[in-house]
């Protein structure tokens, strides 16, 4: 058949391949994601180009939908011979049910990949699994198991010479740090995770750092700094079309907004964040946002609106087995005047 006057003809499968690679390797992954969509029922049978678009959802943010993708594709990947997609989409299952608070399914699929990295001797993977591993760890409080597979995961990722896993993991490590009140090292640990990220040349990584540090000078105090590094922070996750990292990175500037005192402002900011990570299901940051949304109406005076915010974050911290969250959660909440109705 030719083409219609004016039509540019369609792309063969592997030029669709070779120009959402090379916007991945940029970082593009919204406008790989969007490219791909457009081909997907040509690549829904090619298991490299299939397990592309699932990355390219779960990086941004579109886990129902990269759960739905790559639950369509992946018996096709596992009848073929194409073991490098299979470890990948197997790794990508771990990651949409990890954003989606489907935390035995998300240790399922991160193991399933760990064991199917080992057996290929595909050590980059190797370190991914235990870095995401580590992540599961860390949400269930179990610190110490957290630290340990992040120092096997940077051991691997420094023989490699990955700078990328190694901004990945760095991060990680420093919210683990973070959480155990170990501040000043945390803090440390954010900015190598930025330099490592800007050596690859992946500058959405930098801005993960950039948040993370916003969250630590929201612990010590320094509203103005955090507030201006979350909404530096949002902005480039907004650019970069990540909306449920844009959406933390805007509860942060909330929080900010709280303690200075700005009450009408953090509402504003933390009602965008509980709706946007809501929208998208990704469950642990809807339960921050909530908490976050009700320590504000508890600041503005308006206790029974904190609890209610504070009841429903403490369910989705349930769902996520985050007993230290959840223990903490229960203490504030009987702060509260209101705090008796709570049980």
């Amino acid at each position: 058949m030719t083409d219609r006057p004016g039509m540019s003809p369609e792309p063969s499968l592997g030029e669709v391949r070779a120009r959402a690679q090379r916007l991945a390797a940029a970082g593009s992954w919204t406008e790989a994601s969007e490219f791909l969509l457009q081909h997907s029922a040509r690549i829904h049978a090619h298991p490299e180009t299939a397990a592309l678009l699932a990355e390219s959802l779960v990086r941004t943010g579109r886990a129902r939908e990269a759960r739905e993708w790559i639950a369509s594709v992946l018996p096709l990947i596992e009848a073929s011979e194409d073991r490098a997609s299979l470890r990948r989409a197997t790794v990508l299952n771990g990651a949409a049910h990890f954003t989606l608070g489907e935390l035995d399914l998300a240790r399922r699929g991160f193991t399933e990949a760990l064991e199917l990295a080992r057996t290929d001797g595909d050590d980059a993977l190797v370190a991914r699994a235990m870095n995401n591993l580590g992540a599961i760890a860390n949400i269930e409080g179990d610190r110490t198991g957290a630290l340990a597979l992040y120092h096997l995961a940077i051991s691997a990722h420094q023989r490699l010479g990955n700078t990328r896993g190694l901004a990945e993991c760095f991060h990680n490590m420093a919210i683990t740090i973070r959480d155990l009140g170990r501040l000043a090292e945390a803090d440390e640990l954010e900015q190598r995770s930025a330099e490592f990220a800007r050596d690859a040349a992946q500058p959405l990584l930098v801005s993960i750092a950039r948040m993370g540090r916003a969250e630590l000078a929201l612990r010590r105090g320094d509203a103005t700094f955090a507030e201006a590094t979350a909404r530096r922070a949002a902005e480039e996750f907004a650019a970069a079309g990540e909306p449920v990292r844009e959406a933390e990175a805007t509860r942060l500037a909330g929080v900010a907004c709280t303690l200075s005192g700005r009450h009408r402002e953090a509402r504003v900011l933390l009602d965008f964040a509980v709706e946007r990570t809501r929208r998208h299901g990704a469950v642990l940051h809807e339960a921050e946002a909530l908490r976050s949304r009700a320590e504000l109406h508890a600041a503005a005076g308006a206790p029974r609106a904190a609890l209610d915010d504070a009841r429903t974050a403490l369910g989705l911290f349930g769902q996520l087995r985050a007993a230290q969250e959840s223990a903490a959660l229960l203490r504030w909440i009987e702060t509260l005047p209101l705090g008796a109705d709570a049980d």
